[in-house]
């Protein structure tokens, strides 16, 4: 079946077609505060970095605070 898809251009068709999908931009509406110390966390005014579990994107606080705005 390998020799008939490639003839027939069948696994181009299919590829072609998942790059052609766009993905909508995540929302991070899951993010994860980070810390850089042990004895930071739980602070939130000390808070390095966000993590999205949904994309798994690192935001800066800035970033997270106008996602935040925007939602």
């Amino acid at each position: 079946m390998g020799l008939l898809d490639k003839l027939l251009g069948r696994k181009k068709q299919a590829q072609a077609a998942a790059e052609a999908v766009e993905l909508p931009p995540c929302p991070h509406t899951a993010l994860a505060p980070r810390w850089d110390a042990p004895e930071d966390m739980g602070k939130m005014d000390r808070v390095s970095s966000y993590f999205c579990q949904a994309c798994g994107a690192t935001l800066t606080p800035e970033e997270a605070a106008q996602t935040r705005v925007q939602a």
